[in-house]
């Protein structure tokens, strides 16, 4: 069980995400198991499998509104700062109002 945890660690440091990666263990190939205490742990991570590839299609509309989000902060903050440095350095953007003042 450490060892999904520990290659998730490892991915999450490769792979530039915020979220942790999923790792899904298997078997995967045609030919019946030859270790067969495994099976119901393979059983599970197929179903889960399964199921994160269905709710992909949902996953990736959220990711994107929150991309959106992300991106309209960044703008609300560098709109901030402008007008700041506007206020502060008149002369930068060709005004006087901060000499007048």
């Amino acid at each position: 069980d450490a060892l999904p945890i520990s290659l998730m660690w490892s991915l999450g440091k490769v792979i530039n995400t915020s979220e942790v990666v999923r790792v899904y263990i298997g078997s995967f190939w045609s030919k019946p198991l030859q270790i067969t205490e495994n099976r119901k742990l393979f059983e599970m991570e197929a179903q889960d499998l399964f199921r994160d590839i269905q709710g992909l299609p949902r996953n990736a509309a959220l990711r994107k509104l929150n991309d959106l989000i992300k991106r309209a902060r960044l703008a609300k903050v560098h709109a901030y700062i402008i007008s700041h440095l506007k206020k502060e350095i008149p002369a930068m953007f060709g005004k006087d109002s901060k000499k007048k003042s």
